[in-house]
């Protein structure tokens, strides 16, 4: 056998049905992030919340912001619940990949809401049916840390707000859990409350971090069960849409 690469391209990961077996009867929205949209099929079905979830540094966290910093771009909402870092901290971060948020707040396109220990769920009881009417794009950075500071109960109260809020004005919207963080319980609770959950891993090889998305569920969405390879770069997460096989 010769040293020649054969590019073999992934197909679409997802296909949509509707209750009575039509075809593309859910409406999908885009998220601009090239190959991923593809790869699910045109985007993620609208009026959904997304669990994000994977160890620190697995890109789960990355991916998010991505999709909201490009929602954004195209002229659209975005709310940022931070409970554990500062603005100006995350606006630093996000400069790392290039992403500008400035323009964007000046805009009104993208509102950062810190939320303390203290006041974290009250602030987003109110904050989240009012950001959500205006049609913000939501972002709760982090899950684990309300699971890890606040009522347990109080937690489940406030993502079926997000879900009942997402059930009425529409969007994709977005939770972040840090793996083993939490007892196995508690993981697979916030993952059947969530409409869709895309898991995130980077294992060491030989040759360096093998990334991969699995999504686990999605609501709405038939899809042939699928490993999608992506790599951190300095512009973000870049979904590999082609494998190489010597």
């Amino acid at each position: 056998m010769n040293s020649d690469l054969i590019t073999v391209k992934y197909l679409s990961a997802f296909r949509y049905i509707s209750r009575n077996a039509g075809v593309q009867s859910v409406k999908l929205l885009q998220l601009w992030i090239e190959g991923l949209d593809e790869m699910l099929g045109g985007g993620l079905p609208d009026k959904s919340v997304v669990l994000m979830t994977g160890e620190p540094g697995s890109g789960y966290d990355i991916l998010a912001q991505q999709i909201l910093y490009q929602h954004a771009l195209h002229n659209e909402k975005v709310a940022y619940f931070s409970t554990t870092r500062s603005p100006e901290t995350l606006r630093d971060d996000l400069s790392t990949f290039g992403w500008n948020i400035a323009p964007l707040e000046e805009q009104g396109r993208w509102v950062f809401h810190q939320v303390s220990v203290t006041d974290s769920v009250q602030v987003l009881t109110e904050k989240i049916p009012q950001t959500m009417a205006e049609g913000s794009w939501v972002l709760i950075d982090s899950l684990s840390y309300l699971i890890l500071t606040q009522k347990y109960y109080s937690v489940v109260q406030t993502v079926e707000l997000l879900l009942d809020c997402a059930r009425r004005h529409g969007g994709i919207h977005f939770m972040l859990l840090t793996q083993k963080m939490h007892d196995t319980e508690t993981e697979t609770t916030m993952q059947h409350l969530a409409d869709g959950v895309m898991e995130f891993s980077a294992n060491e090889t030989a040759g360096g971090i093998d990334r991969r998305i699995r999504i686990k569920k999605m609501r709405r969405a038939v899809y042939e069960p699928r490993l999608i390879p992506f790599s951190t770069t300095e512009h973000g997460i870049t979904i590999e849409t082609a494998v190489r096989i010597a």
